[in-house]
């Protein structure tokens, strides 16, 4: 029979005291300026507005809260969720994990530690959990990936990936609602077919270019000459000429690679027609 592990993790001894789950009337609930964010800011009232708008409590979490010790309370995190709260005047209270600190100075160092703490969402996490989802760009998307060869990179370190991954699927998806299923399947080909079997790095400026290239050129683009003009190079030399090309031109990294593409296609093409 097999031991069981008897190893443990070393921990630091529990500090603070233990919240409690609590729903806390809405006017009751205070915001310290002293060390909370200002939220009179135009993504702030975008934010708040939004989650007014489509309050939905299943994707509700309980706001932290401070309880001093005259007994007023102070919410540490989620003004946010308050504020579109107040803004919609039907909701009265609001789950709340209050916690009782001994100093404004102690709810200041939680509000610190918790936004320290939090990790965003990257577009991988999110594309993910659409997936999951069932949300219909996020599985048309992931049908395109797997129909030219290209797989969803599990994190964004290119070093460990493997030939093939991407992880530009924000980008992937933009392109994809701008333009359409049939162009991102272009671009998507191309990419994988000009760059096969290398990491594929670069591929989010890559294939941003190619998009835009694909996008304004209107159908005037053969296919099998721009996939020969992009491995003409490698992919450090087409970010190189694209980001020269975007200081001289101050533009977007996408627009200055489609200009980029469309002169060496522009090249390529006289070069065929004077043969």
């Amino acid at each position: 029979m097999a031991r069981a592990s008897t190893s443990r993790l070393a921990v630091n001894p529990v500090l603070g005291l233990r919240p409690s789950l609590e729903n806390c009337r809405v006017p009751d609930l205070k915001i310290d300026g002293s060390y909370q964010r200002s939220i009179d800011n135009g993504s702030s009232k975008d934010l708040i507005r939004r989650i007014a708008q489509h309050w939905n409590w299943s994707l509700f979490h309980p706001l932290s809260v401070a309880r001093r010790a005259d007994g007023s309370l102070w919410v540490v995190d989620g003004q946010h969720r308050l504020a579109a709260a107040r803004l919609r005047r039907d909701i009265y209270d609001l789950p709340c994990v209050v916690t009782r600190y001994d100093s404004a100075e102690d709810e200041a160092a939680s509000f610190v530690a918790m936004n320290v703490q939090r990790r965003a969402m990257t577009a991988i996490d999110l594309f993910r959990a659409a997936l999951a989802s069932g949300d219909d760009t996020a599985r048309k998307v992931a049908r395109l990936l797997d129909r030219v060869g290209l797989t969803l990179a599990p994190h964004t370190n290119f070093t460990a990936w493997k030939p093939g991954m991407v992880s530009n699927i924000g980008g992937i998806q933009k392109v994809f609602r701008k333009s359409g299923e049939a162009l991102t399947h272009r671009a998507l080909v191309l990419t994988a077919q000009a760059f096969e079997g290398e990491v594929l790095r670069y591929a989010g400026t890559l294939f941003s270019s190619i998009a835009q290239l694909l996008h304004d050129a209107k159908g005037q683009i053969d296919d099998e000459l721009l996939l020969m003009v992009l491995q003409g190079d490698k992919q450090k030399g087409w970010v190189a000429a694209i980001e020269i090309e975007r200081a001289q031109q101050a533009v977007a990294r996408h627009v200055a690679g489609g200009c980029v593409l469309l002169t060496a296609y522009q090249e390529a093409l006289g070069c065929d027609d004077d043969e």
